[in-house]
C-alpha cells in the first residue's frame, strides 16, 4: 500500500464499547485505549500497514480507518458463509479445464471476480499485487496471434533458448493443424503481477489467483493455471506491453479461464503424505 501518512482512525463513542478488541487486534501495536475511546499512540500514526484489522474485528461496528466505514463492509455473522463440506465440494471438484465454449464472460463477472481475489493475504499488507485481464474474446484472439507469431520466429531462427524445446511442439501443432496447445482456446487471460521490490510478489500473486479459480469455480466457470503463457512471456517480453506489464513488476503467474465446454460429474481421489510432528 506504501507509506500511509495518516491512518484516519476514529472511533463512534456512541458505539465504542470499551472492549479493547481493536488494541489487542492491531499486528503492528499502534492502538491504545485509556480513560476513553481507543486512539494512534503519540508518533506512531505512519506505522499503520492497512491490513484493517481494527474495523473487522469491532463487534459494535464503531470503528472507521483510512476513510472506511465498518457499515460498508460485509457482515460475516451471517448464514451465507459457505460450511465446510460446500467448500470441501467445491475444492475436491476443481480441474484443469483445457476445453472452453467460445463466449464472452460478462465483464461485470470478471470484475467481480478481481475484486474478491484481491483480498486475498498479502506480504506485509503490501497490496501493491495488480492484474492484466483480457475480458473479450477478440482482444484475446489478437493476442493469441501475436503470441504464436513471436513464437514461430523463435523456432524458425532457431533462438528458442534450451530448457524450451516443448514450445517446438506448440508452434508446430498451431502453425500445422490449428491446434491450441498453448491457451487452449480459453477466451480470457489473467496474469498477477507485482513490483519486484514487494515483500513477497510471487506469493501475493499466486494466493491471488488461488482466490480468483476459487471464485470462478463457485459460479460455473473453468480455469488453468497456464505456466506455458508465463514462459511465453519471458520468451517474448514485448508481449508485456499490450498487458501493460511493466519492466519493474514480476509476473506471478497466468491464468487462463472461461465458459467450460466440459462438465465433470464427480471427484477424483488424490491422498496427501501427512507427517505429525510430536
Amino acid at each position: 500500500m506504501g507509506q500511509i501518512k495518516d491512518t484516519q482512525f476514529e472511533v463512534d463513542q456512541k458505539k465504542c464499547i470499551r472492549c479493547g478488541e481493536c488494541v489487542n487486534e492491531c499486528p503492528v501495536n499502534i492502538l491504545v485505549i485509556g480513560d476513553s475511546i481507543p486512539f494512534v499512540a503519540d508518533g506512531r500514526n505512519g506505522d499503520c500497514i492497512g491490513c484493517q484489522h481494527c474495523l473487522a474485528v469491532c463487534p459494535e461496528g464503531a470503528v472507521s480507518v483510512l476513510g472506511l466505514r465498518a457499515e460498508d463492509s460485509y457482515r460475516l455473522d451471517t448464514t451465507e458463509i459457505a460450511s465446510y463440506l460446500q467448500i470441501d465440494r467445491l475444492l475436491r471438484g476443481r480441474r484443469s479445464v483445457r476445453r472452453y465454449r467460445d463466449e464472452d464472460v460478462d465483464a461485470t463477472v470478471i470484475d467481480n471476480l478481481l475484486q474478491t481475489a484481491f483480498h486475498a493475504p498479502s506480504g506485509r499488507n503490501d497490496r501493491r499485487l495488480s492484474f492484466s485481464v483480457i475480458n473479450r474474446g477478440e482482444v484475446m484472439d489478437r493476442f493469441r496471434q501475436q503470441t504464436y507469431e513471436g513464437l514461430s520466429d523463435l523456432v524458425k531462427t532457431g533462438k528458442l533458448p534450451s530448457g524450451y524445446e516443448s514450445f517446438v511442439d506448440i508452434v508446430n501443432g498451431w502453425n500445422m493443424y490449428d491446434v491450441d496447445l498453448l491457451f487452449r482456446w480459453a477466451p480470457h487471460l489473467v496474469a498477477a503481477t507485482a513490483p519486484i521490490d514487494s515483500p513477497s510478489p510471487e506469493a501475493d500473486g499466486i494466493i491471488a489467483l488461488s482466490h480468483f479459480e476459487i471464485a470462478a469455480q463457485s459460479i460455473g466457470l473453468g480455469t488453468l493455471w497456464n505456466g506455458l503463457v508465463k514462459m511465453a512471456l519471458t520468451l517474448l517480453p514485448d508481449l508485456k506491453i499490450p498487458l501493460q506489464i511493466s519492466d519493474d513488476n514480476l509476473i506471478a503467474f497466468t491464468m487462463s479461464f472461461g465458459k467450460p465446454a466440459v462438465t465433470y460429474t464427480r471427484s477424483v481421489q488424490y491422498g496427501p503424505v501427512i507427517r505429525v510432528v510430536d
